[in-house]
């Protein structure tokens, strides 16, 4: 009996769907497994054929690196075939966790039956090893056994974070720098194994977009080519439907090669993703930096907001200012917190200390830190106190508070909890010209374009374009730390927009 596609389809569908049933969500994160709908595998495997560079008789070599059980690259396989009956297809898949496995071999079997009861021209190979290490240990320079072999490659790889002296880790050391994760050494591998202008498409965390820890991983990236698109979601919670995945994922398409823009989707709902619409960014706007940091910039609004920010003629550190982390991890020095206070001890602020744009004493206990530990004390001066945490839902990232020593005038010193980031600057006036800015909304939603966490990162905050320090120290000068305090929204964007322009 022939096999119809859309029944292989269904099939190879509903065989994922009862691989991932059996996994606990215990399981799910042990593997950092996380099955493709079948939605998500088409289109991603349509904007993978739309930018790559395919003759209609060529032999095209395949590679899917975390294949689990096969969704994503059999969708490339049946896109191919539509449009380039004619090809030949070699798809190479890795895959180590065995339920998966046994799945993935019956669902290429299932396409192989098809494959040559249509007269197409397609074989597989299932490689049962660790894509980053190959072998049973680290061969030297293993990153680049295939160089340049695959035409197309399409993954949604494992989202799992590494110990630096792990074996993959080792394998990839020109990448990690600090927190190392496993979908990156991926997404890198892969690129190495492309040809020369050939496509990837993979399906990511959007955390490699900014950060320290992945800048290493930018850098390589870029080195070896382009960004052409780049997927948003609306939601983080309904790319992967029923799995519950918490990630905010991207999308993204990668090209061998430069390119000199970026197309730039934002995706509300993955039943009708043919139907949104995309924005073309050039790339100076995109990647930025000496970090090379990526801004998500999915409409016109955004693209005007990164364009003001690039104009920005300095950085918050070139400024004169600096973020640091609060000093004191509190839960892991519960003995060193007091409830009242003694010569002995200093007061410790909390994010839940803001009562509006000031800083005051709200929770009852453990308000006081012992001096036992010289590293946790800070000098009692003005500070712009900001909210480190924050959730997706709130309509503010960046929460500030004026705090203002003088309301704490009989202490020398005091601390911060680690919940809290602190922002000194080299005078008075710079300080309040910094806080009025920061307090904008468009600055929130500039940090928002760089970063889709909910935590506010202080090295990120340090490399951001900023105000010189001359203007900003003009405009504090204007305003008393009270006036400042308690302005108004709308008087703090008026503001903001009169001396540095902007719609917020």
């Amino acid at each position: 009996m022939r096999i119809d596609i859309e029944s292989l389809k269904h099939k190879i569908s509903e065989s994922t769907e009862t691989f991932f049933r059996q996994l606990s969500r215990e399981e799910q994160k042990k593997i950092g497994q996380f099955t493709t709908p079948m939605p998500v595998a088409e289109y991603m495997a349509e904007r993978l054929i739309d930018n790559a560079e395919i003759s209609m008789n060529q032999s095209v070599k395949l590679l899917d690196p975390g294949a689990g059980t096969g969704i994503l690259g059999l969708a490339v396989v049946e896109k191919l075939f539509s449009r380039y009956p004619n090809c030949k297809i070699e798809l190479v898949a890795y895959e180590t966790e065995s339920l998966a496995l046994r799945v993935l071999k019956s669902n290429f079997s299932l396409v192989k039956s098809w494959s040559i009861e249509s007269g197409l021209n397609f074989s597989y190979e299932i490689r049962e090893r660790n894509y980053i290490l190959e072998e049973d240990g680290i061969l030297e320079d293993s990153a680049f056994l295939f160089e340049s072999n695959y035409d197309l490659a399409i993954a949604n790889p494992p989202y799992k974070k590494l110990s630096k002296d792990s074996l993959e880790a080792d394998a990839m050391n020109f990448l990690v720098h600090g927190a190392p994760n496993l979908y990156g050494f991926f997404w890198a591998k892969a690129a190495i194994e492309l040809r020369k202008n050939a496509t990837s498409v993979f399906i990511v965390p959007r955390s490699w977009t900014s950060g320290a820890y992945f800048e290493r991983l930018r850098a390589f990236m870029f080195a070896e080519g382009s960004v052409s698109e780049l997927h948003a979601f609306d939601n983080r919670n309904n790319v992967f439907g029923s799995t519950k995945v918490l990630q905010e994922l991207v999308i993204v398409v990668f090209k061998k090669k430069l390119v000199n823009s970026v197309k730039v989707w934002s995706h509300h709902d993955i039943m009708n993703l043919a139907q949104s619409e995309s924005i073309v960014v050039p790339r100076d706007l995109i990647v930025v930096g000496e970090a090379q940091r990526v801004y998500l910039i999915t409409n016109a609004g955004q693209l005007a907001l990164a364009k003001w920010a690039v104009d920005l003629p300095s950085t918050f550190s070139d400024s004169g200012l600096k973020m640091k982390t609060g000093l004191t991890v509190c839960f892991r020095n519960r003995d060193l917190l007091e409830d009242e206070s003694s010569e002995n001890n200093v007061p410790i602020f909390y994010g839940d200390d803001f009562d509006g744009h000031e800083v005051k004493f709200k929770i009852k206990s453990g308000h006081y830190l012992s001096k036992a530990r010289e590293g946790f004390l800070q000098d009692n001066v003005d500070y712009i106190f900001v909210k480190r945490f924050s959730t997706k839902e709130e309509s503010r990232r960046i929460k500030t508070a004026y705090y203002n020593a003088d309301r704490f005038s009989t202490e020398k010193q005091i601390s911060t909890d680690n919940k809290l980031n602190f922002v000194t600057a080299r005078s008075s006036d710079l300080l309040k010209g910094a806080f009025l800015v920061m307090s904008s909304t468009i600055f929130d939603e500039y940090y928002r374009l760089l970063n889709g966490n909910t935590q506010v990162n202080s090295i990120e905050i340090n490399s951001m374009k900023f105000p010189d320090e001359h203007s900003l120290s003009i405009i504090g000068n204007k305003y008393t730390v009270s006036e400042i305090t308690q302005m108004t929204q709308e008087k703090i964007d008026k503001i903001i927009l009169e001396n540095f322009g902007g719609e917020s």
